[in-house]
């Protein structure tokens, strides 16, 4: 998944559950501009994308690819 689709499936995330990025930002405790960069540099990393799944009633599970 390249910066693009990432940007787009959080983006797809939140909409389904009525959320958007200024909502999704002060859950997180920041700005919506540093959401929106981040998204747009795919700059999250593990732990919080895990909390951002957590906050959006989703559990990220590791499966081995066969």
């Amino acid at each position: 998944m390249n910066n693009i689709e990432f940007e787009y499936f959080i983006k797809g995330k939140l909409a389904e559950n009525g959320l958007n990025l200024t909502k999704l930002a002060k859950m997180l405790g920041t700005s919506h501009s540093n959401v929106s960069q981040r998204l747009k540099r795919g700059s999250f990393d593990c732990i919080e994308l895990y909390h951002i799944a957590d906050l959006l009633g989703y559990k990220i599970e590791w499966i081995k690819k066969q």
